[in-house]
């Protein structure tokens, strides 16, 4: 009987010790888990033309699934559109290279952003509105 109740307390303890600690340790903020240049340069060829590539087919699925968002909005598909239309893809990729080549400083920037700055950016122009500015 004694062993039983000795089991059943100490049950009860690891579950309110549990709960206590599940509550104290909410996740706030889920942060993105963006990828960086830091993995970019030890990536090989091959994920890197994937990883691309899945912007691209991103960039087209919103397209078509949303069409052209209403003036004012605050997304980049249009430009990314516009920014990597006609690009091939391994170009995209040794500009990403290039800019963290050029920039060792910077390998925390995530590569998003860095294909938005050297490729897409470029490609729209100095008022990046859509004119080849180069």
């Amino acid at each position: 009987m004694k062993r039983s109740l000795v089991l059943a307390m100490g049950g009860a303890l690891l579950l309110l010790v549990g709960v206590a600690r599940w509550h104290l340790v909410e996740p706030g903020e889920p942060s993105a888990q963006l990828l960086t240049g830091e993995l970019w340069q030890r990536m090989s060829p091959d994920a890197k033309v994937a990883f691309v590539w899945g912007i691209g087919n991103l960039v087209e699925f919103e397209r078509v699934q949303a069409g052209t968002p209403p003036a004012g909005s605050k997304s980049f598909i249009p430009f990314l559109t516009r920014g990597l239309k006609g690009r091939p893809i391994n170009e995209v990729v040794q500009q990403v290279d290039a800019y963290y080549q050029a920039h060792p400083d910077q390998v925390r920037r995530p590569v998003l952003d860095v294909l938005f700055r050297a490729v897409v950016l470029p490609a729209l122009g100095p008022e990046g509105k859509g004119g080849k500015g180069r």
